[in-house]
């Protein structure tokens, strides 16, 4: 039976930029949001976790997004970038967990484990490292 993992990275945009912001990056209490054009508009491209709780959400006009949230960041989306981001991610995973991984673009990454599982202690081990290599960058 084959097994696949799609494993979903809503806040990668504004995850990759606080990370090459470093320690000058605003707190993640802070809403982030990345704009770019779509026409002639400026949009929402992506939010952080902070933003989203604030009500704004990705395709909403950036001026509106002004009026919404004060001590809003914004910045330039680069979807480049992100990108390049989703590939080295899928590339390290395919160093340390399987043999069969594919960036899915925007915004995701799709796993064949099929057979996989075992070498890392089980499927919810396997899981539950990808969770936590996650959240600790």
């Amino acid at each position: 039976m084959i097994r696949v993992i799609s494993v979903f990275l809503p806040t990668l945009s504004t995850d990759r930029v606080r990370r090459k912001a470093g320690d000058t990056a605003p707190p993640p209490e802070t809403p982030l949001i990345l704009v770019g054009r779509d026409g002639k508009r400026r949009v929402v491209m992506a939010v952080d976790a902070a933003a989203k709780a604030a009500g704004l959400r990705v395709g909403m006009p950036a001026t509106k997004a002004q009026a919404l949230v004060q001590d809003l960041v914004i910045q330039d989306a680069d979807p480049a970038a992100d990108a390049e981001a989703l590939v080295r991610l899928a590339s390290w995973m395919l160093q340390r967990f399987v043999p069969i991984i594919a960036a899915d673009a925007p915004d995701g990454i799709v796993i064949d484990s099929t057979g996989a599982d075992h070498l890392h202690g089980g499927e919810a081990a396997m899981l539950a490292t990808l969770v936590e290599k996650r959240r600790s960058g």
